[in-house]
Protein backbone atom coordinates (compact mmCIF):
# COMPACT_ATOMS: atom_id res chain seq x y z
CA UNK A 1 0.00 0.00 0.00
CA UNK A 2 1.21 3.05 -1.22
CA UNK A 3 0.96 6.42 0.98
CA UNK A 4 -0.71 9.05 0.69
CA UNK A 5 0.44 12.22 -0.59
CA UNK A 6 -1.19 15.82 -0.39
CA UNK A 7 0.48 17.94 -3.45
CA UNK A 8 0.28 21.61 -4.21
CA UNK A 9 -2.36 21.73 -7.09
CA UNK A 10 -1.19 23.35 -10.63
CA UNK A 11 -3.21 24.50 -12.97
CA UNK A 12 -3.36 20.97 -15.36
CA UNK A 13 -5.66 20.29 -12.30
CA UNK A 14 -7.65 23.18 -12.60
CA UNK A 15 -10.81 21.31 -15.09
CA UNK A 16 -10.82 18.23 -12.43
CA UNK A 17 -10.71 20.60 -9.37
CA UNK A 18 -14.12 22.65 -11.02
CA UNK A 19 -15.43 19.07 -11.22
CA UNK A 20 -15.10 18.05 -7.64
CA UNK A 21 -16.60 21.63 -6.72
CA UNK A 22 -19.61 20.95 -8.58
CA UNK A 23 -19.99 17.55 -7.04
CA UNK A 24 -19.65 19.35 -3.22
CA UNK A 25 -21.76 21.84 -4.57
CA UNK A 26 -24.58 18.73 -5.80
CA UNK A 27 -23.80 17.46 -1.85
CA UNK A 28 -23.76 20.43 -0.15
CA UNK A 29 -24.49 23.66 -1.82
CA UNK A 30 -26.49 26.08 0.21
CA UNK A 31 -26.24 28.78 -2.74
CA UNK A 32 -26.56 28.59 -6.56
CA UNK A 33 -23.27 27.52 -8.11
CA UNK A 34 -21.65 30.40 -9.76
CA UNK A 35 -18.57 28.54 -12.47
CA UNK A 36 -16.72 32.15 -12.44
CA UNK A 37 -16.72 32.42 -8.68
CA UNK A 38 -15.11 29.07 -8.63
CA UNK A 39 -12.72 29.69 -11.24
CA UNK A 40 -11.91 33.38 -9.95
CA UNK A 41 -11.16 31.23 -6.43
CA UNK A 42 -8.89 28.82 -8.26
CA UNK A 43 -6.72 31.48 -10.27
CA UNK A 44 -6.40 32.89 -6.47
CA UNK A 45 -4.08 30.03 -5.96
CA UNK A 46 -2.61 29.35 -9.53
CA UNK A 47 -1.34 33.33 -9.78
CA UNK A 48 -0.09 32.98 -6.02
CA UNK A 49 -2.79 35.82 -4.79
CA UNK A 50 -3.74 34.35 -1.73
CA UNK A 51 -4.89 30.84 -1.72
CA UNK A 52 -3.30 27.47 -1.21
CA UNK A 53 -4.98 24.46 -2.71
CA UNK A 54 -4.03 20.85 -1.77
CA UNK A 55 -4.66 17.63 -3.69
CA UNK A 56 -4.41 14.08 -4.12
CA UNK A 57 -4.07 12.23 -7.06
CA UNK A 58 -1.94 12.57 -10.57
CA UNK A 59 -1.25 15.91 -11.74
CA UNK A 60 -4.81 16.83 -13.96
CA UNK A 61 -6.84 13.88 -12.28
CA UNK A 62 -7.46 14.97 -8.23
CA UNK A 63 -9.87 12.69 -6.33
CA UNK A 64 -9.86 15.08 -3.26
CA UNK A 65 -9.25 19.01 -2.80
CA UNK A 66 -8.95 21.46 -0.17
CA UNK A 67 -8.67 25.02 -0.65
CA UNK A 68 -6.87 27.35 1.69
CA UNK A 69 -7.50 31.37 1.82
CA UNK A 70 -5.04 34.14 3.41
CA UNK A 71 -8.21 36.20 5.50
CA UNK A 72 -8.62 38.23 8.18
CA UNK A 73 -11.51 38.90 9.77
CA UNK A 74 -13.49 42.04 9.55
CA UNK A 75 -12.15 43.03 12.97
CA UNK A 76 -8.33 42.31 12.94
CA UNK A 77 -5.14 43.29 11.18
CA UNK A 78 -3.97 39.13 11.83
CA UNK A 79 -3.56 37.12 9.00
CA UNK A 80 -5.20 33.30 8.99
CA UNK A 81 -5.83 30.49 6.53
CA UNK A 82 -9.59 30.06 6.23
CA UNK A 83 -10.82 26.41 4.99
CA UNK A 84 -13.01 27.57 1.50
CA UNK A 85 -13.76 23.38 0.71
CA UNK A 86 -12.54 20.12 1.64
CA UNK A 87 -13.87 17.56 -0.68
CA UNK A 88 -13.19 14.22 -1.45
CA UNK A 89 -14.92 12.62 -4.28
CA UNK A 90 -17.34 9.95 -3.70
CA UNK A 91 -15.36 6.90 -4.98
CA UNK A 92 -12.61 7.49 -2.70
CA UNK A 93 -14.45 8.19 0.46
CA UNK A 94 -13.40 5.24 2.34
CA UNK A 95 -9.61 6.26 2.25
CA UNK A 96 -7.89 8.39 4.68
CA UNK A 97 -7.95 11.49 2.50
CA UNK A 98 -10.18 13.95 4.33
CA UNK A 99 -7.95 13.28 7.09
CA UNK A 100 -4.57 13.67 5.35
CA UNK A 101 -6.52 17.24 3.84
CA UNK A 102 -6.93 18.21 7.06
CA UNK A 103 -2.86 17.40 7.98
CA UNK A 104 -1.97 19.24 4.99
CA UNK A 105 -4.32 22.08 5.80
CA UNK A 106 -2.21 21.94 9.64
CA UNK A 107 1.00 21.89 8.00
CA UNK A 108 0.57 25.05 5.80
CA UNK A 109 -0.60 26.68 9.24
CA UNK A 110 2.56 25.66 10.88
CA UNK A 111 4.88 26.73 7.71
CA UNK A 112 3.66 30.38 7.53
CA UNK A 113 2.93 30.55 11.33
CA UNK A 114 -0.89 31.64 10.63
CA UNK A 115 -3.76 30.35 12.52
CA UNK A 116 -6.04 28.15 10.70
CA UNK A 117 -9.99 27.88 10.46
CA UNK A 118 -12.09 25.33 9.29
CA UNK A 119 -15.57 24.48 9.50
CA UNK A 120 -18.36 22.40 7.84
CA UNK A 121 -21.29 23.98 5.89
CA UNK A 122 -23.60 20.84 5.48
CA UNK A 123 -26.93 19.37 5.64
CA UNK A 124 -25.34 15.71 5.16
CA UNK A 125 -23.10 13.42 7.28
CA UNK A 126 -22.53 16.70 9.16
CA UNK A 127 -21.90 14.52 12.44
CA UNK A 128 -19.63 12.68 11.37
CA UNK A 129 -17.70 15.17 9.60
CA UNK A 130 -17.77 17.59 12.57
CA UNK A 131 -16.31 14.28 14.99
CA UNK A 132 -13.47 14.13 12.14
CA UNK A 133 -12.79 17.67 12.70
CA UNK A 134 -12.77 17.59 16.48
CA UNK A 135 -10.39 14.68 16.38
CA UNK A 136 -7.61 17.20 14.76
CA UNK A 137 -8.52 20.56 15.52
CA UNK A 138 -9.83 23.12 18.41
CA UNK A 139 -13.98 23.10 18.24
CA UNK A 140 -14.74 27.08 18.13
CA UNK A 141 -18.31 27.64 17.26
CA UNK A 142 -21.25 26.73 14.93
CA UNK A 143 -23.63 27.74 11.96
CA UNK A 144 -26.82 28.40 12.08
CA UNK A 145 -29.37 29.80 8.55
CA UNK A 146 -32.44 31.46 8.42
CA UNK A 147 -34.75 31.96 5.47
CA UNK A 148 -32.91 29.56 3.76
CA UNK A 149 -35.45 29.55 1.58
CA UNK A 150 -34.40 33.21 -0.08
CA UNK A 151 -31.11 31.50 -1.55
CA UNK A 152 -32.98 29.54 -4.37
CA UNK A 153 -33.37 25.92 -5.13
CA UNK A 154 -29.89 24.36 -3.96
CA UNK A 155 -28.75 20.77 -2.94
CA UNK A 156 -29.91 21.78 0.86
CA UNK A 157 -33.84 21.13 -0.73
CA UNK A 158 -33.21 17.83 -1.79
CA UNK A 159 -36.20 15.99 0.56
CA UNK A 160 -36.77 19.05 2.05
CA UNK A 161 -40.52 19.47 3.73
CA UNK A 162 -40.00 22.56 5.84
CA UNK A 163 -42.31 25.43 4.44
Amino acid sequence: MTETVVRLAVPEDAERIVALCEMLHEENGLFPLSLAKVHALLDRAFLKQGGIIGVIGEVGEPVAAIYLALDQMYYSETWFLNEAFNFVSPDHRKSDYARKLIAYAKACSDAMQMPLLMGILSNQRTEVKARLYERQLEKAGAYFVYNRKLSGVTAWDAGDTRP
